[in-house]
């Protein structure tokens, strides 16, 4: 899979926490950040990650006493540059994206290993028509 160097944003408010995560996959029973899986990419920094990926890019912005989570997802472009694909607002973040990023990561799946699963598929379905259709000549 082709690599890219990409920066990784700084933190928009750097009084509260902000992280980001170069995601590989959702944990649909979670209901927070835990659900997304991945390795962590250290703001403001470089990265190498591969082409066609998503970075979800956690910030909390505000005052201290009204401060709250800015989320977005970014898609890695081959130039480099990062598209935001997903955003949201608010302390429910983690709900309000997730199932929007397991869908993300599914069809952004390796097209090679979605065939190769699709072909063995296959070939049990024709075994098993094979079988059927053997069974329906023999009751003819």
């Amino acid at each position: 899979m082709q690599k890219v160097i990409v920066s990784i944003p700084k933190p928009g408010d750097t009084r509260w926490k902000a992280w980001r995560k170069l995601l590989t996959g959702v944990d649909k029973e979670k209901t927070n950040g835990y659900a997304f899986l991945g390795e962590f990419l250290s703001p403001g920094r470089k990265a190498e990650v591969p082409v066609g990926s998503y970075i979800l890019i956690y910030d909390e912005i505000g005052s201290a006493r009204h401060h709250r989570p800015e989320v977005s997802v970014q898609h890695v472009e081959a130039d480099g540059t990062m598209t935001e694909v997903l955003s949201t607002i608010g302390k429910s973040w983690a709900l309000d994206i997730r199932d929007e990023v397991a869908a993300l990561l599914v069809s952004a799946a390796m097209p090679e290993s979605r065939r190769a699963e699709l072909e063995a598929e296959a070939a049990q379905l024709r075994a098993r028509l094979a079988k059927i259709e053997a069974e329906l000549a023999n009751l003819a």
